[in-house]
């Protein structure tokens, strides 16, 4: 069975230390969307730096970001 469970902040080392109560063939916790912190570094950074192209926000800029999320999704 496979599910999603959100948790709040405030209790996520709780509920880890009862997940790791259980054996490790039982439960498989897999980091949600792994590149999303260092996509957001790596644009904070850009933006920093003054090299970072930016777009006018028109329908056609919308869709390229759709388009890039999805990218990113599928790897």
């Amino acid at each position: 069975m496979t599910m999603t469970i959100t948790v709040n902040d405030s209790i996520a080392d709780k509920v880890m230390a009862f997940l790791n109560t259980f054996p490790k063939e039982a439960v498989k916790i897999e980091p949600l969307r792994p590149w999303y912190a260092d996509e957001v570094k790596s644009r904070i950074e850009e933006y920093k730096s003054g090299k970072m192209e930016t777009y006018p926000l028109d329908q056609d800029f919308w869709d390229r970001m759709d388009k890039r999320i999805d990218e990113m999704d599928s790897h």
